[in-house]
């Protein structure tokens, strides 16, 4: 079984390498970087928890977004995980403005991290639709990673 690491432009025929090897590299960074904005998420929470006593109120929507995003590596055009992230991320802009209304509590990390998890999620669309454009499905991608 290969893992994407190991994919190369001559598994798919017809692509043109050098295409390949950027759309590549650019999934392999975001990969990394929503690894990296994982971390600082949850090292924001520990610190948190240590001062406060309590995680910051969205760590739970962070959490699932940032799999989705992770998870998409996997399945690449899959319009699913793009919806179940946007839906996520808008719940988490809802959930941010009632609390400010009710409560006066604004907290910067969660904004922070909205901000950066729709860069993530742009990165995400962008390297999804590179993909497109050179002809590499979802269905195309598994069948060669199975191999």
């Amino acid at each position: 079984m290969k893992t994407f690491k190991s994919l190369t432009a001559s598994d798919f025929p017809g692509i043109d390498p050098q295409k390949f090897n950027e759309w590549k590299h650019a999934v392999l960074r975001t990969r990394g970087i929503v690894y990296v904005v994982l971390v600082i998420y949850l090292v924001l929470n520990i610190k948190i928890y240590g001062t406060t006593g309590s995680i910051i109120y969205d760590t739970p929507i962070v959490i699932l977004i940032v799999f989705l995003l992770i998870s998409q590596h996997t399945r690449y055009a899959m319009n699913r995980h793009t919806i179940y992230t946007m839906i996520a991320l808008c719940f988490l802009i809802v959930f941010n403005i009632v609390l400010l209304l009710n409560t006066g509590r604004y907290i910067g990390e969660s904004v922070i991290a909205i901000v950066v998890l729709f860069w993530l999620f742009y990165q995400n669309h962008k390297n999804n639709e590179t993909a497109m454009d050179l002809g590499i499905s979802t269905t195309t991608l598994q069948r060669i990673l199975s191999q």
